[in-house]
């Protein structure tokens, strides 16, 4: 790779603008290829230049950057401290503000990259940086923190989130979730961006799994309030939310918490939306599912004779 790479590097260190983007995009392709040490040392390289254009004004330029240290932060050469000590910092400084959630392109890159470095660094090293902004004022930026934190947490599960971190990660996606803003002329917007919401509430209780049982009469006060709400959105992402996290219920031996939604829920069976309503049967099933016919309230004969006019 020298020919090549050299030719790259020096193109890297006398270009600015769209002539620099082009070089730093083309050794973004070329690092990866390389053996570890060799990555590792042209990551070194480079990194002073991609630091620099992190303060770049272009948004072109920030979404190429972001590219290529995903691409770098990527090779196996990489070590997990240089990128905590040099790339971090910086990083979380120019990339998470509330402006780059507002482009859909820069919000994905963004994300996209900070996956990655967690996937070098860890799990608690990248959200105990983010989890605050879970109650940041703006919504698109609160969504942006939520995303990462799911897919963070999918690939990498909750192992190595301290008890601290834990309690502000339930604290921050309690807010993030009841403080969504629901516009009722926008409901299918709601429902889109609401999915993420959901997902990444569903998936920080299920990484968490029986580390949840001291907060789960919190979660289950938040869905009774919400399914009360009058928008019907907001009311079938609360039953989802059920759905998604049953199994958790179960395993922290809250059945009786469990028996007290489904009472809530039959009293919902008169619903007139069928999009909620299906969202509400769906919750009642999976309660079923996990704590079996026998045990469930109202008993299984009171509840079909509801549902077969259904």
């Amino acid at each position: 790779f020298d020919s090549v790479i050299r030719a790259l590097w020096k193109g890297a260190l006398e270009h600015h603008g769209k002539g620099l983007a082009a070089f730093l995009k083309a050794i973004g392709f070329i690092i990866p290829l390389m053996e570890e040490n060799y990555a590792s040392h042209y990551t070194r390289l480079v990194m002073p230049i991609l630091t620099r254009e992190f303060h770049s004004p272009d948004e072109e330029m920030k979404r190429i950057v972001l590219k290529v240290v995903k691409q770098c932060v990527g090779t196996a050469g990489v070590e997990p401290e240089y990128i905590r000590k040099e790339i971090l910092p910086e990083f979380f400084r120019n990339f998470w503000i509330r402006r780059m959630a507002l482009d859909r392109r820069n919000y994905s890159q963004v994300i996209e990259t900070t996956e990655e470095l967690a996937n070098k660094v860890g799990c608690s090293d990248i959200l105990s940086r983010i989890v605050e902004d879970l109650k940041d004022d703006s919504e698109p930026y609160r969504r942006m923190v939520m995303e990462t934190i799911q897919k963070v947490l999918e690939n990498l599960g909750s192992g190595d989130i301290d008890e601290r971190l834990e309690e502000r990660l339930i604290d921050g996606i309690l807010y993030a979730f009841q403080e969504q803003a629901v516009d009722a002329g926008a409901d299918s917007a709601f429902k889109r961006e609401g999915q993420i919401m959901l997902e990444g509430f569903g998936t920080v209780v299920n990484a968490l799994g029986e580390r949840c049982k001291p907060y789960l009469k919190q979660i289950a006060g938040t869905i009774k309030w919400r399914l009360n709400n009058k928008a019907a959105s907001v009311r079938m992402q609360a039953a989802d939310l059920i759905g998604r996290i049953a199994v958790v219920m179960k395993a922290c031996g809250e059945e009786q918490l469990m028996g007290h939604l489904g009472v809530v829920l039959y009293e919902y069976l008169g619903e007139e939306y069928p999009d909620v309503l299906g969202s509400i049967l769906g919750a009642l099933r999976a309660i079923v599912n996990v704590i079996g016919m026998t045990k469930m309230t109202p008993p299984i004969r009171d509840l079909l004779p509801r549902l077969t006019p259904i």
